[in-house]
């Protein structure tokens, strides 16, 4: 515990084809409400994590892994502290027990959402405090780990349940953005390359069990006492933007080399969906499916925008293998940005994040997506 706490601590102390748009970004006044109803809702962990990562790629993008110095540069004295990342953090951290082996405290809860606030715990430990705290962070982030590693039951060949022990193993799509990101960022911050290892054969392993093979798309959750084998939009822009989470932090470690092979496949396996996904938009509304290849659907805004965040981090990465996508992505970044700021900042029409085939009038995990999707579009334009 103390050698984390002490390199935590060490590392904060030393350390075209296509057009370009035809319409600006969301307006500071429009982006300030939208964070506003996200604060005000995020009460689940895995809203919440969202929150941080939305809030990390847009105000603090020195601490995103998708800007190249970010992992090498990691608290660099000269970079804004995350004041608002660290906050969210501060108000899980007093309401977690001191017993806990997670970072949250969320009866029925599934295993795998609180890690969805690891890359924002670690850089809180990196930038919060003093001595203490940071000790006191680096013991929780080790615990996380831990469970996660060695608690959280698994499938016989190896798959990390999305559900906690005392439940049946179960493999959700959402899985890919919660829990895998995390534990690549920590591998890189710490040193322990079997842990960003870890990150890719758990995103293989969910692929190999969600996947589906007539269409490249994933289906929502397997196993365990039910079953969503729809192809659900949101299930897909999880899986597509952790798996993306992870490509930028294996592509801007120190080590990325090493981790060769992998890239080759996130970024074939990322491509994969957005293929899929992209041919099948409206073209009434520019927006995807609430689910893929089904007769009684509807248009998602929330899935459109979290999927179309990846098209632009992907061209950004130099990954994007369909480089017309970027059109595409513009027209249904335009139509998110159009319904965002036609009804109070709220983002419709949209899914019910708990009831997966029902329209909803507000979501507060569509809201981090319309951040992440301003954040990707700025940031692959401006290096244009």
């Amino acid at each position: 515990m103390m050698r984390l706490s002490f390199v935590l601590f060490a590392l904060a102390v030393c350390s075209s084809s296509h057009a370009a748009p035809t319409t600006s970004g969301l307006s500071d006044s429009a982006l300030s409400q939208i964070k506003s109803n996200l604060a005000g809702a995020a009460t689940d962990t895995w809203v919440s994590g969202t929150q941080t990562i939305a809030l990390l790629e847009l105000d603090y993008p020195s601490y995103s892994v998708f800007t190249p110095s970010s992992l090498t540069s990691l608290a660099n004295s000269s970079d804004p502290v995350p004041t608002e990342v660290n906050s969210i953090i501060t108000s899980w951290y007093t309401k977690r027990s001191s017993s806990s082996v997670q970072f949250a405290d969320v009866s029925g809860g599934a295993a795998g959402d609180p890690a969805s606030l690891g890359t924002a715990w670690i850089i809180a430990a990196l930038t919060d405090g003093g001595m203490k705290l940071k000790m006191t962070y680096a013991t929780i982030i080790q615990k996380e780990v831990n469970y996660l590693l060695n608690t959280v039951p698994k499938t016989s060949d190896g798959a990390i349940s999305m559900r906690p022990a005392g439940e049946a193993v179960q493999i959700w799509s959402d899985f890919i953005f919660m829990v895998p990101p995390f534990l690549a960022f920590y591998g890189v911050v710490m040193n322990q390359p079997s842990v960003v290892t870890q990150s890719y054969n758990q995103i293989k392993l969910y692929r190999n069990y969600l996947r589906d093979s007539s269409t490249g798309l994933w289906k929502h959750v397997e196993l365990g006492s039910y079953q969503d084998n729809g192809l659900w939009g949101t299930g897909n822009a999880w899986a597509a933007a952790g798996m993306t989470r992870v490509l930028a932090t294996m592509m801007h470690c120190s080590d990325s080399e090493d981790y060769s092979s992998q890239i080759s496949d996130l970024s074939s396996w990322i491509n994969e969906i957005l293929s899929a996904t992209f041919s099948q938009i409206s073209s009434s509304s520019n927006l995807l499916p609430n689910y893929y290849h089904s007769s009684s659907t509807f248009s998602d805004a929330a899935s459109s925008a979290l999927l179309a965040s990846v098209v632009y981090r992907m061209a950004s990465l130099g990954e994007l293998s369909n480089t017309s996508l970027i059109n595409t992505a513009e027209k249904v970044r335009q139509a998110v940005n159009s319904a965002a700021t036609s009804n109070s900042g709220w983002l419709n029409p949209v899914v019910d994040p708990l009831v997966w085939n029902q329209q909803s009038t507000k979501s507060p995990e569509a809201e981090a997506f319309v951040i992440m999707l301003q954040a990707a579009w700025r940031d692959y334009w401006a290096n244009q």
